[in-house]
């Protein structure tokens, strides 16, 4: 029925954090013709920077990534490498 090749993780990006990993999971499943799972991340329970400097336990409010935002990133990614994997 579908032929699924390594399943990603496509996790939020930041300032200072943008793992590519993903991007190149993805591609070459798509070279090899296959279908990948790819894993939205979670923010739940995460403690503030703030809270961490302070040792006291607050926490970011909860957050799930949505496609828009997974596929936002891959195209961020694509735009940064100019590989022509993806489109808009």
């Amino acid at each position: 029925l579908y032929n699924y090749g390594e399943a990603v993780s496509i996790v939020f990006f930041t300032d200072t954090w943008r793992p590519e990993s993903f991007y190149d999971k993805i591609a070459q499943n798509r070279r090899n013709g296959l279908h990948t799972l790819c894993l939205l991340d979670i923010k739940v329970r995460e403690p503030t920077l703030e809270s961490l400097a302070r040792g006291r336990r607050e926490y970011e409010p909860a957050r799930y990534m949505s496609v828009s935002v997974a596929v936002s990133q891959l195209l961020d990614v694509e735009h940064r490498r100019q590989e022509n994997v993806y489109s808009e």
